[in-house]
């Protein structure tokens, strides 16, 4: 058996019972900063109240960004993991990411490749020449060195005595059984596959005392927050220079870390992350069209569409020049495309596969609900869905959950020459067993109609003209509306999208839901949404400035 996997499999057992003793040392824990002898005093007055946060492990788009910045390795290695799973919207709520049999058995695999990979050039990652080591003595002390710096940016702290003697007998055994670059590469694969690593634990202050509900996050912890929260990876060298001058304890401290990484592209990759769970654009990788209906609809659209969304929605949460606010987001009559949709939209546009901006006409799309691939994803393959296209509306704009359908639901309508779409769907107005869902989601979803199930803009259905009117119930802006332009500039408007906005965020930001003991923070995100305008950009700074960013609860405290 070859030493990686040997040893790999010794790690495995060793890792397994940190990992017991991580889970079970940091269930329930988040942070705060500031001093100790004041660390239960809230924004919305004292005592500070944060419900308790499960340990969060790396989900696959953080560990494959992780060791990006770690290793510089752009494999992504755990694109090959078990899928995340999705709760509330959102892949990386901490109370259902655990670590199976199989995930276990991914970790070792990668933690094996990235080793073999980092090794290729070890002068990138070694603080010492290897070709120069002359004795055990020299290696040892290049080892060591390489344990503690390297140690330290993997475990997004400071590497103790316990750590460094631990992997250095690591490094015994490897150099030992061969030579002194295997040594430092088991030395990488334990790392790689320590929970440490693998786990956001945050147990390093104790409460201010022994009846105190909250403790401190020590600066290396609010450096991980910030870094998983902004770039949905690790702490870069500046906010490890920062942890180190104890330097992230002020609201201050942390508002010029928190507007320096907000220029950095990774903070477009990561919040570009939250948006695509939260339009759900990862679906448009699976619709299909039937030729006949739409024979101008090629797959080859799809990514172009999928990567339209993501252009134009990050176009409008960074601003570039506009509002960056829900309104834009909702309204703005324009998008991306390259030469194939503008083809396929019939629009004057580029003539390269280079992405532009292109104005539309402001009648009939209205943002992001107007996209070519968010309409073609939310209809069937061979007709429109103002089911689904209401649906989507009620839950991801305005955070209501449908139930599900009940059993024995009589099947759709076929596609009828003679009716329209709305004509067809009747029975779910007649019906009462239909009736008392589908009020919500149908009246909405009409609105859409001039667009038809691949997204193109169309005025008559089966020669009739088509109704585009619609209604919304049971919201703050409920009323009547024709198309899509309306109905955007009421949803823009609504007190239930702008928290729907702020409760989403709050799951993905936290990554769990909100609990009783949030009422605070989430007060206290919605007014900061509300007085900056609605503006991304402004609720991703107010999210690093709660309590539920700030605290940390401790098990058995005084809350």
């Amino acid at each position: 058996m070859r030493p990686t996997r040997r040893m790999g499999r010794i790690l495995h057992g060793r890792a397994a019972g940190l990992l017991a003793l991580a889970l079970v040392a940091g269930a329930g824990c988040v942070g705060e900063i500031g001093a100790t002898n004041n660390v239960q005093e809230g924004l919305c007055g004292a005592p500070a109240s944060v419900a308790a946060t499960p340990l969060r492990r790396l989900t696959r788009f953080e560990y494959n960004a992780t060791v990006r910045d770690l290793l510089g390795d752009t494999t992504h290695p755990a694109d090959a993991f078990p899928t995340d799973e999705v709760r509330s919207g959102f892949d990386n709520n901490a109370a259902v990411l655990g670590v199976s049999p199989v995930q276990t058995e991914a970790y070792l695999k990668a933690a094996e490749s990235l080793a073999q990979n980092a090794m290729l050039s070890p002068s990138t990652i070694l603080p010492c020449d290897a070709t120069k080591l002359t004795d055990a003595t020299a290696e040892d002390t290049c080892a060591t060195q390489f344990i503690q710096s390297f140690g330290k940016r993997a475990y997004r702290r400071p590497i103790s005595d316990e750590d460094t003697a631990r992997l250095l007998a690591v490094f015994h055994a490897g150099r030992t059984s061969a030579d002194f670059a295997t040594g430092i590469r088991f030395v990488l694969e334990t790392i790689l596959q320590s929970p440490q690593f693998l786990y956001r634990v945050e147990l390093a202050l104790p409460a201010a005392s022994p009846a105190a509900a909250l403790a401190p996050l020590d600066g290396y912890e609010m450096a991980t927050r910030l870094s998983y929260l902004l770039w949905s990876s690790m702490p870069d060298d500046e906010l490890f220079a920062a942890a180190d001058a104890d330097a992230l304890k002020t609201p201050e401290q942390l508002k010029t870390e928190v507007v320096r990484m907000l220029a950095d592209p990774r903070a477009h990759e990561a919040v570009g992350h939250f948006d695509e769970q939260w339009m759900q654009l990862a679906k448009m990788t699976s619709m299909s069209k039937d030729t006949k209906a739409y024979p101008s609809f090629d797959p080859s659209l799809v990514p172009l569409m999928q990567q339209e969304a993501r252009q134009f929605i990050d176009h409008v949460v960074w601003g570039d020049g506009g509002p960056g606010d829900l309104h834009e987001l909702l309204t703005a009559s324009y998008t991306y495309v390259n030469a194939p949709l503008a083809k396929y939209y019939g629009v004057a546009g580029p003539t390269g596969s280079d992405f532009v901006r292109v104005d539309l006409d402001p009648g009939h799309r209205a943002g992001v609900l107007t996209l070519g691939g968010v309409l073609s994803m939310l209809a069937h393959a061979n007709q429109t869905s103002p089911v689904h296209r209401g649906k989507f509306v009620r839950e991801q704009i305005l955070c209501g959950l449908m139930p599900p359908p009940p059993p024995n639901v009589p099947k759709l309508p076929d596609v009828d020459p003679n009716l329209t779409t709305r004509e067809r769907l009747s029975q779910h107005s007649t019906d009462p067993a239909c009736h008392s869902c589908h009020r919500l989601m149908d009246p909405i979803g009409f609105g859409f109609e001039k667009f038809d199930g691949a997204g193109l803009y169309r005025e008559l259905e089966n020669g009739k003209a088509i109704d585009e009117s619609g209604t919304i119930e049971e919201t703050d802006v409920a009323g009547a509306f024709v198309g899509p332009a309306e109905l955007g500039e009421k949803l823009s408007h609504s007190l239930y999208a702008q928290k729907c906005v702020v409760t989403s965020w709050f799951h993905y930001a936290y990554a769990r839901l909100e609990a009783p003991e949030d009422q605070c923070t989430v007060k206290t995100l919605q007014k900061r949404f509300t007085d900056s305008g609605y503006r991304f950009q402004d609720l991703l700074v107010a999210l690093t400035e709660t309590d539920a960013f700030r605290y940390r609860r401790v098990a058995g405290g005084g809350q």
